[in-house]
Parts: C-alpha cells; structure tokens; sequence
C-alpha cells in the first residue's frame, strides 16, 4: 500500500513538472514571436522616414501652359499662321538647300500685333557651331532688336519641332508659345537628327546618361554665387 501511494506521488510530481516545462517552453516562444513581429518605435520611424512617397498628381495639380494651343492660334486668322509657318519652312530650305549652311530648320519670332521681328536660319554646318539652330538664330536676333533678354508675348514659328536645346532656350526667353511644321520623328527620318535621344536621356538621373555628370569643388563655386546675391545692380532672368 505504501508502495502503491510513493508510486502516485512520483507520477504527479513528473507530470507537473512536464506542465510547468511545456508553459515555459510557450512563453519563450510567444515573446520570440512578438519581439521580432513588432520592433520597437524608435526603429519603426527612421524606416518610415526612409521610404519614398509616392504621390499620383491630379489633373489640379499640373502644371498648365500660360496660354493653351487654342488661345495662340485664336490670336491671327488661320491664313496668318499659315503665312508665319511658310515663311520659316522657306527659311529652312535656305539652310538645308539652297545655301546649305546647316540642316534644313528654320525660324520666325512674332510679336503680339503680327510682326515678324526675325528670321532664323540653321548655320551649325558654315559656322562650325552646334548651338547655331534655325530656332537659336531666330530667337536671338529677335532680342537684340528689343534690346530684352526676354520675348513674352511673343510666338515662334519654327519648320521642325525643336530640339530640346532650342525648347530650353524658348522657356528662357520667356515666348508664349510654339508653333511648328515638321515632327521629331521627321527630322530623324530625313535628316538623321535624333532629339529623342536627348529627350530621353534629359529623364535621366546625370550619372547615367551617355555623357555623364557629377559636382566637383562645389562650395567654392557656391561662393561666386553668394557674392552674385549681394549684388544690388543684378538683373534676375
């Protein structure tokens, strides 16, 4: 009988023991489980901070030209644009044709009333100069004849669709708007002059595009630019 209940008692303690290893072996893994599920505020906020936000612009929120396609061509009769675009796609066959100066582009700047204040023609080819675009010409005769840097009111007419040089050098001088003949893929068809591939490669970070960028001694050159702003006489553009 004293045999029978020693026996019991030793079952009970094993059994309990058994129990309390089990709950503790779950507790172990229940705070494993937790501290990896749920890290801690102080490392959840600089990971939030670090990711990129991506924000979808609504049709309110980009940005619209100053003077839309239909408000440019509102401003002369139809025969009157027709007039500007022959005048530049005859300047162009100055360049590609006839005195073969250049590729086959040019240009004309008009003012609000009408008036043509300048014909560009392509010279790339007789000056040996890339930056000698139809539009270039154009758009720098027509400001040394106001005397302004800048040609607000006015529109140029252009043969072919600019390039995106002659684009960059429209949003300086301030024109407001754009009016041309032939597209990109046509000057690239007929004449080899591939501007998409500019286009594309200005979508592109520096470091990866074909002719690579990088800054070098940047706060010395800063500092040119802090003396530029104390000037009282500069005149913004």
């Amino acid at each position: 009988m004293k045999c029978a209940t020693a026996c019991c008692a030793r079952k009970g303690r094993i059994a309990i023991g058994l129990v309390a290893c089990a709950l503790v072996a779950l507790g172990c893994l229940w705070y494993a489980t937790n501290s990896q599920a749920e890290p801690a505020k102080d490392e959840v906020a600089p990971k939030l901070a670090a990711l990129p936000i991506q924000k979808n612009l609504s049709d309110s929120d980009r940005p619209k030209p100053r003077f839309t396609r239909e408000e440019i061509l509102a401003r002369f009769p139809r025969e009157k644009h027709e007039e500007f675009m022959r005048r530049a796609i005859a300047n162009s066959r100055k360049a590609g044709v006839e005195y073969k100066t250049g590729g086959a582009f040019g240009a004309v700047i008009v003012a609000p009333d009408g008036t043509v204040l300048s014909d560009g023609v392509n010279h790339v080819v007789a000056q040996n100069d890339p930056t000698w675009h139809g539009e270039m010409h154009a758009i720098r005769q027509a400001c040394a004849l106001l005397k302004s840097c800048k040609l607000k009111g006015c529109v140029m007419y252009t043969s072919s669709e600019p390039c995106p040089m002659c684009m960059a050098t429209a949003y300086w001088a301030d024109l407001d708007g754009i009016v041309y003949g032939a597209v990109v893929a046509d000057s690239k068809k007929y004449g080899n002059f591939d501007d998409a591939f500019i286009y594309e490669q200005l979508a592109k970070p520096p470091a990866e595009r074909a002719i690579s960028g990088q800054s070098l001694l940047r706060p010395e050159a800063v500092e040119v630019w802090k003396e530029y702003s104390e000037r009282t006489d500069k005149v913004d553009y």
